[in-house]
């Protein structure tokens, strides 16, 4: 099986998720025991594009890499992908209580969680890193219902393609897609967001603005449909600095809010020089292909990373979705 390609920007998402790991498991520590669910868990091997070619381990080693280590995990994939990952990992992570579950999350996802339901008192994570509107509003819906009351729900992190869905839609042609169009609806669980696609066809919303609405009524929904206390966004961009997805956490715990906020404000920090090392790594490879050799590396120009990291980084809170008949 050919390894995937990622660009530096996954690699940044998914160390974002290995440094908040780490923070969950020792915040959780006392409860004894915690669970970790990865809707979409991918294949065993990645390599970045960058140059460099560098292999980078996926969402599911990262999990199992985490101390204190999750008590149970449970790696959902499509049969194609699950049988080699399960292989990879079973060699790597002997004696470790983990699952690959084969199949589409959406059909697996409750009978999983009805497995588990005498742990659902347990700290639960759940990474959906979906690449596009893979996920079914059911399915977080599942998720958000799992914990025993008085419990925090399971908290979430989930990938909005929110910078990619309006090239899907086809949102500058005469016709939309109408495939594209249902599987959104499925996803937010509504067809509101077409209110914010409309304005959107008639020039009274930017495509920036789109692609906020689309991000804000997620996490609108996760809040007020589902119960969640607080969401927060991370703007992931390529290396050109176009906005191509958002990242949005949805915690009832305080202390996890707090882990996030900071996780985002570091990741913030370093997204400026990963791009420009991007660029440079991408300009050095063309030059060395025409016989020009600089007497540096890329990586010897970078600028320093930050070490301070500001905790109280600001994050607008979601507000209510675009409706047009309360900006008409």
């Amino acid at each position: 099986m050919m390894a995937r390609e990622w660009g530096w920007w996954t690699e940044q998402k998914l160390d974002i998720l290995s440094g908040y790991l780490t923070g969950f498991a020792n915040a959780t520590r006392k409860a004894g025991t915690t669970v970790y669910l990865d809707l979409f868990a991918g294949q065993p091997d990645n390599v970045s594009r960058e140059p460099t070619r560098h292999m980078i381990r996926g969402s599911a080693r990262r999990a199992l890499d985490t101390s204190p280590p999750f008590s149970v995990l449970k790696f959902f994939e499509m049969p194609g992908h699950a049988t080699a990952l399960e292989k990879n990992l079973q060699a790597e992570y002997p004696g470790r209580d983990f699952r690959v579950i084969p199949g589409d999350c959406n059909d697996e996802v409750e009978s999983v969680l009805q497995g588990l339901r005498p742990l659902n008192w347990a700290p639960t994570f759940a990474f959906l890193d979906q690449q596009s509107t893979e996920v079914k509003w059911a399915t977080l819906e599942h998720l958000a219902r799992f914990k025993r009351q008085g419990k925090p729900k399971a908290e979430l992190w989930l990938l909005c393609a929110s910078g990619l869905l309006p090239r899907g839609l086809r949102l500058r042609q005469e016709l939309i897609d109408d495939n594209v169009a249902c599987q959104m609806s499925l996803m937010f669980g509504t067809d509101q967001w077409q209110e914010a696609l409309s304005a959107t066809r008639s020039g009274r919303l930017s495509a920036t603005e789109f692609r906020a609405e689309l991000t804000n009524l997620m996490r609108w929904r996760l809040q007020k449909d589902l119960g969640y206390k607080v969401t927060r966004v991370f703007k992931v961009k390529n290396t050109s600095g176009s906005e191509i997805f958002d990242m949005i956490f949805a915690t009832d715990h305080e202390v996890g809010d707090k882990i996030m906020k900071w996780m985002y404000s570091k990741a913030q920090k370093q997204q400026g020089a990963l791009q420009d090392r991007a660029r440079r790594q991408r300009q050095q490879k063309r030059e060395e292909e025409q016989g020009k050799f600089g007497l540096f590396n890329a990586e010897d120009a970078l600028p320093v990373m930050p070490t301070g990291f500001d905790v109280h980084a600001a994050d607008e809170p979601a507000h209510p979705p675009y409706r047009a008949s309360r900006t008409s």
